[in-house]
């Protein structure tokens, strides 16, 4: 009996242990027009061998130079496998190559993705592109503005800080001059008083029904 448990031993020792190790895949997604996909979403999506149901669903993000960085648990024998690594829609192929690391302590794979049409195009470059166009156009629009607002004579005198003076007449005399001139002009010209004088100017000068009025305190 205790032969027959030796031999079983002995032949457990001659049988190889396989055991998962981890396997980095690393590179750059980037497009046609070697433009970098900057923070996409990249998954590895497959079925229907061992080493994709212990990798399905894997995930992680570029980074803003479209580098990308995954670690797999591979064995040996899934070597010559292949996996397919999901980015912005688009596949790409990996082929398990279990000699790549060159002698390396760690094993590592080299695979850079190029995304074909418009789909690669990362979702934050298109943000800049967009608020680009859109500062263009508010910019556009303001020097629009401003060079229709320089071919009038007031919009020439307001360009160059001289803003046009309101012209009022005055009460008693209707003499035409600048509105900040009636109170003076009521009090040297009319001999009026300068409380009554701006008193009169105000109500003159502001509209019916708006803003104080010199009752209101009296009452």
């Amino acid at each position: 009996m205790r032969s027959h448990f030796v031999l079983i031993g002995f032949v457990l020792l001659l049988v190889p242990v396989v055991s998962a190790e981890n396997y980095t895949v690393y590179g750059a997604v980037t497009t046609s027009r070697n433009t970098a996909v900057a923070y996409e979403p990249i998954q590895i999506q497959c079925s229907g061998s061992d080493v994709c149901d212990r990798n399905d669903g894997l995930q992680s993000m570029t980074d803003f130079s479209g580098g990308y960085r995954l670690t797999l648990d591979v064995e040996e024998s899934d070597a010559d496998s292949l996996l397919h690594i999901i980015v912005s829609g688009q596949a790409s192929i990996l082929t398990i190559d279990w000699n790549s690391s060159g002698g390396q302590e760690q094993r590592q794979q080299r695979h850079d993705i190029i995304l074909l049409g418009d789909e690669g195009t990362s979702s934050v470059i298109g943000g800049f592109a967009c608020g680009g166009c859109f500062l263009f156009f508010v910019f556009t629009f303001v020097m629009l503005k401003t060079f229709r607002r320089l071919l009038t004579n007031d919009g020439r005198n307001e360009f160059v800080g001289r803003r046009h003076m309101p012209i009022g007449d005055c009460p008693i005399c209707g003499q035409k001059m600048p509105r900040y001139l009636l109170v003076r002009h009521l009090i040297v010209d009319h001999e009026i008083d300068s409380f009554e004088a701006g008193d009169i100017v105000a109500k003159h000068i502001r509209p019916q029904g708006l803003g104080w009025s010199p009752e209101d305190e009296e009452s």
